[in-house]
């Protein structure tokens, strides 16, 4: 899928919302942002509504069992913080060991501890494992439905990386481009934001959810808070890399490329709801066919053979 700033002047020309020679605009780049942000959600909650085998959004993550500890969260966007597809547990932490646990209700919670895990229930976006693991060794696999990342564009280059070691660095230097981002007017800018994500030029995660605990304007370094790269996903950052304003953001949409065009044209009807545009009633009707024929297209089950689930594989019949 295209960059944002791309969609953007797609999305402006559609509209009728372009730039004037002086540069202004009616509806600024951050409303338009909010707009496909909106459609990347809408649309993730429709196709993930269908169930679909396919599991397109599908991930999973690695976390290391700790003695007498029940509760563990995926430190990660689950959809709708509710949204697991398996967990599995491993008791030497090996690949060849992972054996899956069974779902069980939180009535049937068991605090008890022992070196073999039975089943897990939730508690909000946490999983409690059943019974306690006695012993810090082992860890848990868990499939989930990711949340895709929200978008927003390009607010600098990495032209400097200082102190850079496996776990973090000490600052960032940006190349000219920052200085675009300075207008204390917008509703977001260096000088007021929390937090930073960092991106390669294909929109790839390098560092998310870095804290910001100072901007120099003049220079244009950024100083981090204290933080730590993810271990689980080799966080780095080199030299022409991306900055990014907020967490969990990229500058490429992660759904599906034939989702562009509705991306696109939520925005555009967005737009004219703005502008209060006589346009709106049939923008909204040429939305509806193509969120019609995108999630039918979706729901329909691949070509694959599946075969029916064998819950024990070790059982001869």
């Amino acid at each position: 899928m295209r960059r944002t700033d791309y969609l953007i002047s797609t999305i402006r020309g559609l509209s009728r919302n372009k730039k004037n020679p002086g540069g202004d605009v009616a509806i600024s780049d951050e409303e338009i942002l909010q707009a496909l942000n909106d459609a990347q959600d809408r649309m993730q909650n429709l196709l993930c509504a269908n169930k679909n085998s396919a599991k397109i959004f599908s991930t999973q993550r690695i976390i290391p069992l700790v003695a007498n500890q029940e509760s563990y969260s995926v430190t990660d966007r689950v959809l709708l913080n509710k949204q697991l597809d398996s967990v599995e547990f491993s008791a030497s932490g090996l690949l060849s060991d992972y054996v899956k646990l069974d779902k069980l209700n939180v009535i049937n919670r068991d605090t008890n501890t022992s070196n073999y895990l039975i089943g897990y229930s939730k508690r909000g976006n946490q999983i409690l494992v059943q019974p306690t693991p006695s012993v810090g060794s082992g860890s848990l696999r868990v499939q989930y439905e990711r949340e895709v990342d929200d978008l927003d564009v390009r607010r600098g280059k990495v032209s400097t990386v200082n102190g850079l070691t496996s776990t973090g660095f000490t600052s960032l230097v940006l190349d000219s481009s920052a200085d675009a981002y300075e207008d204390t007017t917008l509703p977001i800018n260096w000088s007021n934001i929390d937090y930073v994500c960092v991106v390669d030029g294909d929109g790839k995660r390098k560092a998310f959810n870095i804290p910001v605990s100072s901007y120099n304007t003049g220079s244009n370094t950024l100083t981090p808070g204290t933080f730590t790269f993810s271990t689980d996903v080799s966080e780095t950052i080199v030299a022409g890399d991306y900055c990014l304003f907020g967490k969990y953001k990229t500058t490429h949409s992660q759904l599906p490329d034939s989702c562009e065009r509705y991306l696109i044209h939520y925005a555009v009807l967005s737009l004219f709801h703005l502008d209060s545009s006589a346009d709106f009633e049939n923008q909204n009707l040429i939305l509806k066919d193509m969120e019609k024929d995108i999630v039918l297209a979706f729901a329909t089950q691949t070509s694959e053979v599946e075969h029916i689930p064998q819950l024990n594989r070790f059982e001869y019949f």
